[in-house]
This record gives structure tokens, sequence and C-alpha cells, in this order.
């Protein structure tokens, strides 16, 4: 598939086990998901799941007022964008359902996975609203309580051929290293040259002005890390009709308070659900998520610290203030704000929240999901679909290029890169260096077995040593074959630079692009509209990874 001008060639799509970095667990549930639909709700392949979970979810009672209500009080801060207007109002319709996904508040809106779940998002939206005859609002979820710091405030961009972790360092971390939530955090005057980094890493073109000056308007000092994650990806995504929300308004915290509460009360019955489905699937899989008896955080002294059952008491993880359950209670209803759910209990009250027919994610995610089956019963919830995020590699035509001359494809570059270059190495030379060495290493045993007769004959013991003197040879001439080998390495700097180029830009620093570099990178070279036009051409059903040219 190619982005620019009128070429629509399709993606070339790829199982996710061709690669070595997918678990088994995204492997199976992408491409076989029968082998796991004990562990959820819905097969997000079906026509007929994804239009029952739409009806399910608009069916079940929330209060939808104060859900809109706050969502157009935040829609403002993060720029304006009519369209997203237009699609949180349709939240008020009764018969609405909502397509969700969401994502840590993290620098320049974090890795290009951040946007491929935001357009994954928005198309199957569109794609259930379709199936389905109902409203279906896609929404993106503000990880704005999240308290991990270091994970939020690097980046990665381009350099040469490997990437930089570009990184904002505007706050000193306490001895904990935890700063609370990183969606609150002001960022000081170091965001100004971390912006400037940016400004000189990302190349000149036509569209690099106008974009800068957009990173320049939200990350500024005294904006907070949600909410200039909010106003960039707006930027970047404005006109798609895709609602932002941050959970931790206190009005949206009120309404989850009885599921909190719940939590706390009847903690027991949703870890007992949670710890049989988890042994059941580490005995085929793996389990994503490491349980605990509580599932909330709260805010202590500056930081966002997990709550622990010790015996009877509620304690703050590594501190000396504790509660009894009663104690607890009170105090989180009538500080409710101080409180927030874990990787387990945040999705729960996203679905609390929101008439969620469907959950767009990751790898990640979607393992996680897979232990939460009885949660859901547990909180008297519909479990949505979990549909998997487009998975993308985009290569420019520069990198096709070198690819073809190569005579590789993505897979290739995805393993070893050492060994790559020595197989190439190989293939470039004027003959055949497996062949010769074989002859050669043929001939050797021939050698030997023939003496082996003779000496037999004289003394069956010298058999033995004759064994090892082929050992030896053919270990010698393994050797021989490998300095040739390296001796071709370092002739071969144009083949070394082609590989390393191919690399460095397909699986920067070893990962995939998607995992590490930042759409910054691409809006700055193909333009504002690269988002659209990629949108346009993807695949989002195809459960594989997509191979994009551009």
């Amino acid at each position: 598939m190619t982005i620019s001008g009128t070429d629509t060639v399709a993606p070339l799509l790829v199982p996710f086990d061709s690669f070595g970095s997918f678990s088994p667990l995204y492997a199976d549930y992408c491409a076989r998901f029968e082998r796991l639909a004990p562990f959820y709700a819905r097969d997000w392949r079906s026509v007929e799941d994804r239009r029952a979970a739409a009806a399910e979810a608009a069916a079940h009672d929330r209060d939808r007022e104060t859900l809109v209500r706050v969502l157009r009080e935040q829609h403002p801060l993060w720029g304006e964008d009519d369209s997203a207007l237009r699609s949180l109002e349709r939240l008020a319709d009764p018969a609405s359902s909502v397509v969700v996904t969401g994502q840590q508040v993290g620098l320049f809106t974090g890795p290009l996975y951040t946007v491929l779940k935001a357009l994954t998002t928005v198309m199957l939206a569109r794609r259930m609203e379709e199936e389905t005859g109902r409203p279906v609002v896609p929404v993106f979820w503000l990880g704005s309580e999240d308290h991990d710091f270091a994970e939020m405030a690097g980046v990665g961009v381009p350099e040469g051929d490997g990437i930089l972790d570009l990184r904002y360092t505007g706050h000193a971390l306490p001895e904990n290293g935890n700063l609370g939530s990183v969606g609150a955090l002001e960022f000081d005057g170091a965001v100004s040259e971390i912006v400037d980094r940016l400004d000189t890493l990302l190349p000149p073109s036509d569209f690099h002005e106008d974009l800068l000056r957009a990173v320049r308007d939200a990350y500024a000092p005294g904006v907070t890390f949600r909410d200039a994650f909010g106003r960039l990806l707006r930027h970047m995504l404005r006109g798609m009709g895709l609602v932002f929300m941050a959970a931790d308004h206190p009005d949206l915290k009120r309404l989850a308070l009885p599921l909190w509460i719940r939590e706390i009360e009847k903690g027991q019955d949703l870890f007992s659900g949670l710890d049989s489905t988890s042994r059941r699937l580490e005995a085929e899989y793996h389990a994503q998520v490491h349980l605990r008896p509580t599932n909330l955080f709260v805010r202590h002294d500056g930081s966002r610290l997990p709550i622990d059952l010790e015996g009877e008491r509620y304690r703050v993880r590594g501190t000396d203030q504790a509660w009894s359950r009663a104690e607890l209670v009170r105090l989180m209803e009538a500080e409710t704000d101080r409180f927030s759910p874990n990787v387990v209990l945040r999705p729960l009250t996203q679905d609390w929240l929101l008439p969620t027919a469907a959950y767009v994610g990751g790898p990640g995610e979607v393992a996680y999901f897979a232990q939460y089956r009885t949660a859901y019963e547990w909180a008297g919830l519909p479990m949505p679909v979990v549909y998997p995020r487009a998975s993308v590699s985009l290569v420019e035509k520069r990198i096709r290029r070198s690819m073809e001359k190569l005579g590789r494809d993505v897979t290739s570059f995805a393993g070893n890169v050492e060994a790559l270059f020595s197989e190439l190495v190989v293939e470039q030379l004027d003959f055949d260096l497996t062949a010769r060495f074989g002859e050669a290493t043929g001939h050797l045993h021939g050698a030997v077995n023939l003496l082996k007769k003779t000496l037999a004959d004289v003394d069956p013991g010298l058999v033995k040593t004759a064994e090892a003197t082929r050992a030896a040879l053919v270990k010698e001439v393994e050797r021989l074959q490998e300095r040739v080998i390296r001796s071709e390495r370092r002739r071969q700097e144009e083949l070394r630079a082609q590989v390393d180029k191919v690399a460095g830009a397909l699986f920067p620093s070893g990962g995939f692009q998607e995992r590490t570099m930042t759409p910054l990178w691409f809006l700055n070279k193909y333009g504002p509209d690269f988002l659209v036009r990629l949108s346009e051409r993807l695949d989002i059903g195809s459960g594989m990874h997509q191979v994009v040219d551009i």
C-alpha cells in the first residue's frame, strides 16, 4: 500500500506468530480465537457478537446525563473539534454505545501505537454503527492517573540509523520514585528545551513549521501532562469525531464510587474469580496481570500508592497509614477524589461509566482481559468485545528500495540482524561458499574413513584417535569458513550500511516502530492528513500485522 499520490496498493498482511515478540496468547487470539473463547464474552471477529454487545451496553442502566455533562465540560480543555462535540452529544441517546480505547498521557502522545489505537477505535465505531443501525461513538480515555513518570516522560525520535530517547527531566523524582498521578503534573521551562530539541531532530519539510507550532502550543510551561497530551492528540486527529475523556473528574469518580466500595466490601469474591481464571490461563498461556487482594490506589503525601490488605486492615503500601474496612469506606465517601483504580479495576470503572460495546487494545491489554471475565460478572457489567488494534510497520520508499535490493521482507529484519548480514554476505560471493566447504569436509571424512580401515588392522584403539582427529579437523574447517565470512564482512561496507538502514527504520533499537517511534516523524514528512489517509487503507479486521508502503 502507498499513502502518497493515488496509489492504493493493499497492505501486506503478516501473521503475528511470524515474529518472535508477540505472545502465543495474542497470536492465537487474533488468528485462532476459538482456542481462547472460554476466557472472553464475545468473539471480536463476529458481526453478531458486536451487534449483541452494542445492544447490551446501551441497555445497561447508567447515569448518561452526568457523563455527557462532564464530557461537555472537558471538551474545550483540549481544543475545539466540532466533530468530537457532535459525537459526544450522541451519547445522550439511550440507544447509543461506545468503542473506547485509552493510553497513558506520554510525552508528545507517546509512540506510534497511540494513534493506531485511536484510528482503530474511530474505524470500528463507524463499522459497528453500520452493522447495528445504532449510534456508536468513538472515545479515547486519557490515562492521566498513572504514576509511571519514567515511562511517560520519554519518546523515541529517529536519529541516524538509530532512535533517540528524547526525555523530559523537569521534575526531580522523590526517593520512592513516585510523583503521584503524572497527568496532573505541570511542565516547567524544561519542556521548551525538549521541544527545541525535537525541532532539530525532525527534518525540514513543508509541514515542519505548522507541526512544531502545534507541539509548542500544547507542550508549554504551566500545562499539565494530561492537557498537553489531549491538545496535541486532538490536533493530530481533528475531524474524526473522537471524544476525549479524563476519568479524574470529581463527578465521574463519584459515579464510580459504588463500584469501588464494592471492591472493598466484597473484594474476596472478585479475587477468587480472577485467581481461578488466571490459574487456568497460566496452564495454557500466561497471566498478564499479577493479582492482588485489593485494586485501588490512594493519593498519600504527594504519591499515588496502592492499598494493601493486611489481615483486617487496609494499609497504604510502605507507610504506617492503615484503616479498618469501615474507616476506609467512610474515607472513600468523604474524599473520593483521592482514590483511583488499578489495572484490574480500571476497565471495570470505564465500563461502569460508559456504555462500552468494544474496547480496542494492544497485545498486553488483550491478554489482561483474558483474566477478567469473572470480574465483569462480579461487577454486574456486560463484558465488551475486546478488539485488537491495528498493528503496522510503515515502509518509506527509500527503505523499500533497499529491501528489494537485499531481497528480504520485513520479517527478515525482526530477528538477529548480525546473522542476516552474514547470510547476505555469503549470498554476495561469486561462488557457493557453503557448497565449497561442504565438498572439502566431505573429502576430509572420506580420508579419515579410509585411514580407519588401516588403523583398525594395526591397532583397534587407534580408531578412537582417528575419530578425535576427524572432529578436530572438521572444527578447523568450520573456523576457516567463519574466517572467510568475517573477512568478507569487513569488505562489505555498503551492504552493512544497507542492512543497518533498513533494520533501523523498521525495527529501531530492535523494537517495532509502533512501540518506539513518535508519530510526529511521519506527520512532519507526509503532512497533517497523513493519519486520515492511513486510516483509509488499514484493514482493522485482518488480525495480522500490516506492512504499509508510504
